[in-house]
């Protein structure tokens, strides 16, 4: 029982320390998805996961997938397609999700948010600020304890 407990309230002390801080700013952008929804990543944003991935990597294609069921609730949910994707590839990927899947097809997205180097990526996003970056093998229970004390 203390070997569970100690690292659970760690990561809660840690996580409730980095909403103290001060926060990042988002870049203010305008997105439309595949289907032509226009998302709006700004100072009235929602709490937002922007996920990062590549059709290339079957790593960030599986996070991908499970990520309804991973990620609480208590956040949207946006896939970012990096520039190496083919189109018709994220059209297929859209057809398979709920999630509204975004090309970065100039790489501008990766860019304004410091530079993807590494899929699957996720950045939390909520009125203009970024409260939380992971790239490479995502720490689920980092992401849901920052939804939660949002």
């Amino acid at each position: 029982m203390k070997h569970i407990l100690l690292p659970s309230l760690f990561l809660l002390f840690t996580t409730l320390l980095a909403g103290c801080s001060e926060k990042p700013d988002a870049p203010l952008l305008t997105l439309r998805s595949v289907e032509g929804t226009s998302i709006r990543i700004g100072t009235e944003t929602p709490l937002t996961a922007l996920f990062f991935f590549s059709m290339s990597n079957p790593v960030a294609i599986g996070a991908f997938e499970r990520l309804p069921d991973e990620i609480h609730r208590g956040a949207d949910t946006v896939g970012i397609a990096l520039h190496v994707d083919r189109p018709p590839n994220v059209l297929d990927m859209q057809q398979r999700t709920l999630v509204p899947i975004v090309i970065d097809s100039d790489g501008s997205i990766a860019k304004a948010f410091g530079g993807i180097g590494l899929t699957p990526s996720l950045t939390l996003v909520k009125e203009g600020k970024i409260l939380l970056h992971q790239e490479g093998r995502l720490d689920y229970d980092a992401i849901n304890a920052t939804i939660l004390i949002q």
